[in-house]
């Protein structure tokens, strides 16, 4: 990849998050093989729409050719639209779960979508739900309501409803095979109990998760991504948003304490330098560390980097080897900043399938 094209795109995707001026003169020399390259790179990054938003910004003689313009503002349009559809459904969910007496609580991106300028513009997969204990009677509940269950596993189950692919969640992380894995869940869970404000998406009954809770959540789900399959910079979007509204009202002692413990701090740094020197985030709560000597080398295999798992359509047998080759192939994730050595990591990995398929916390 050009690497023309990865600055300008990071330089677009700050402009577009943080409000500033888009310096049109870094593309006034631009042809459309450039353009197309820096289309490509957002829509596999997942933030097609929020380039898009700094792009619009440009004066019309240094936007992209009219054509891959128009394509580009489509394309915009149907994840809006995607947005709208997977909300109202998602709204519909909760609405049947709170009658049933349950409180349902909304993770990952409908959850972090809120921070982001145009929160319509955050690409979402799946729609995620904390159910816990009630997520086997969440799962009847639904497909009484016409939903499929199309999977059913022991962290979550796979739901499809009106088209929106739902996971409803009974632990909030993988906790096979892992006694610090267990001991983390029981934190989390002890979050979402004691810090429920129910806080929820204006109109819905989709609770919202109290701020420590995502920051934690956010650092070890991607961080299980980055070791796994890698990440999108759309995941550092979502910190760098959440960051930005919440630096003031965290207790980053706690967060940083917590991190230390569960081997997430390195990634935590490198999530928050990656934010303030690739996409200009301003930080101005001195508690939080805003440097990481890693942080230029996870960039690079955040933009260059693709081996993605559960895209691909194969088969979970298929993906399971993935992962296993993904974390041999990538030790150096495990090394310098998981801070673990990938084998014991993997030896766990297989041990919980085959002897603790149903664990308990």
């Amino acid at each position: 990849m050009d690497e023309r094209v990865q600055e300008t795109f990071l330089t677009f995707v700050g402009n577009a998050l943080f409000d500033t001026r888009c310096d049109a003169a870094s593309v006034a020399a631009w042809d459309r093989a450039d353009w197309e390259a820096l289309f490509r790179l957002a829509a596999r990054q997942g933030v097609l729409a929020v380039v898009y938003d700094a792009v619009s910004l440009l004066p019309k003689e240094n936007r992209p050719p009219r054509n891959l313009n128009l394509q580009w503002a489509l394309s915009v349009e149907n994840i809006e639209n995607r947005y709208c559809m997977q909300l109202a459904n998602g709204a519909e969910l909760a609405g049947l779960w709170t009658a049933a007496g349950f409180r349902p609580v909304v993770l990952k991106g409908f959850a972090v979508s809120r921070y982001c300028p145009v929160p319509e513009h955050r690409e979402c997969g799946d729609f995620d739900w904390f159910l816990g204990q009630d997520r086997e009677l969440g799962d009847s509940i639904a497909v009484g309501a016409g939903a499929v269950l199309e999977e059913s596993g022991y962290k979550h189950s796979h739901i499809l409803y009106k088209g929106l692919m739902v996971e409803n969640h009974r632990f909030c992380i993988g906790v096979r095979g892992s006694r610090e894995a267990k001991e983390l869940e029981r934190f989390l869970e002890g979050l979402l109990e004691e810090g429920a404000t129910e806080d929820k998406v204006p109109g819905t009954d989709m609770i919202l998760p109290p701020v420590m809770f995502n920051a934690l959540f956010l650092t070890f789900h991607g961080l299980k991504h980055f070791l796994g399959e890698g990440i999108r910079l759309r995941h550092i979007c979502d910190w760098a948003c959440f960051v930005a509204r919440e630096q003031q009202n965290m207790d980053w002692q706690t967060f940083y304490a917590v991190c230390d413990r569960y081997h997430m701090r390195r990634y935590a740094d490198v999530m928050t330098g990656i934010s303030v020197h690739g996409l200009g985030l301003r930080v101005e709560n001195p508690e939080i560390t805003v440097d990481s000597r890693y942080a230029d080398r996870v960039l690079s295999s955040v933009l260059n980097d693709n081996d993605l798992i559960n895209s691909r359509g194969k088969g979970k047998w298929w993906e399971r080897f993935k992962l296993l080759s993904n974390m041999s192939r990538y030790r150096w994730k495990y090394r310098e900043i998981y801070q673990k050595g990938y084998f014991g990591e993997m030896v766990q990995l297989v041990t919980g399938f085959v002897l603790d398929r149903n664990p308990k916390i």
